[in-house]
């Protein structure tokens, strides 16, 4: 039974005559569509694997040109067993040359079938608030169609992890927005609080917020500005309550066991993952060291395609550095 390595092997070996033009072209789809520097191991000894090369002898097929200790060495790609999550096309692209070669299928799962990831709630905020905020289907997230860095720069291991779990669901959160009607999009009191909290008119801001919350307390986006103005103003304790609701609020509208993509494109989805960058924010501030690692780790989960400012709080938390003013 044909499957996507046999349909890879076809596309990549179309008009490809004889051993020696299928190995060309073979390095040349590894040229174009594999991640480097990947990490593997030859016979137990870890190395960086930078490229695949063919120097034209049919019998030792595709090298690898391996780094260790600073030093390049070319080892038959087939001697390679790589370390750790891949990107999904270079695992599938390995596979592929493996099979048609005749060799032993790699130890590598394919995408999908590894630790399913499950969102952990967070919010230990008790409310009794109406209907869940519905959840829409928007499609699945496919990682090999993301931009992951140029070709040669390495892929944080966390977004591996996330690449090699595969194709998921995505989702836009419902944004509840009371007194607005969805056509008025020249009024909008969110925007109206946080320009009064960049003037300095914390209390109007605060107001203004409040206000929104007494018609409906399921606007996530309030919660997350309310959080917001008291972070700034005074300090991570204060702030805690309010992400923590607009995060409970949001929590609530999720399955158990919930394992999709709520992208930060869709801004609908933008109240939960504000509200919840918040919180981690916070956990930091207070030296929660775990935490603050937990919130950032599942808001890179659930917003893969731009988890920078999730990734880049995450190095100094993983290090116990304090938090500082940046």
């Amino acid at each position: 039974m044909r499957d996507t390595i046999d349909e890879l092997i076809e596309e990549t070996l179309l008009d490809a005559y004889g051993e020696n033009e299928q190995l060309w072209s073979f390095r040349q789809a590894f040229e174009e569509d594999v991640r480097y520097p990947f990490r593997g191991e030859v016979v137990g000894v870890e190395v960086e694997v930078d490229a695949v090369d063919f120097d034209g002898f049919e019998r030792r097929g595709l090298v690898a040109v391996c780094r260790r200790a600073g030093e390049h060495h070319a080892v038959s790609l087939l001697d390679i067993t790589p370390v750790g999550p891949l990107p999904v096309q270079t695992r599938r692209l390995l596979n592929a040359y493996r099979r048609w070669s005749g060799a032993t299928p790699l130890p590598l799962s394919e995408p999908g079938s590894a630790a399913r990831w499950m969102y952990p709630r967070f919010s230990t905020v008790l409310m009794d608030v109406g209907a869940p905020l519905a959840l829409n289907p928007m499609g699945d997230w496919d990682p090999a169609e993301e931009y992951w860095g140029e070709p040669g720069e390495p892929v944080h291991p966390l977004c591996q992890e996330v690449i090699a779990a595969g194709v998921r669901p995505s989702f836009e959160m419902e944004q509840v927005l009371p007194s607005v009607s969805p056509d008025d999009w020249d009024s909008d009191p969110i925007v109206d609080a946080a320009e009064l909290h960049r003037a300095g008119h914390h209390r109007d801001g605060v107001r203004l917020l409040e206000g929104l919350l007494a018609i409906d307390d399921r606007c996530v986006d309030a919660w997350g500005h309310l959080g917001l103005i008291a972070l700034d103003t005074r300090g991570p304790g204060p702030a805690v309550e309010f992400y923590e609701t607009g995060v409970a609020v949001a929590e609530r509208s999720l399955p158990d066991g919930f394992d999709g993509v709520l992208p930060w494109g869709m801004i609908d989805n933008r109240p939960f993952l504000r509200c919840l960058h918040g919180l981690a924010l916070c956990a930091w501030r207070q030296r929660r060291w775990d935490d603050a690692e937990a919130i950032f780790t599942a808001r890179v989960w659930l917003d893969p395609s731009q988890p920078l400012d999730a990734l880049a709080c995450l190095q100094p938390v993983r290090a116990r550095q304090r938090w500082t003013q940046s």
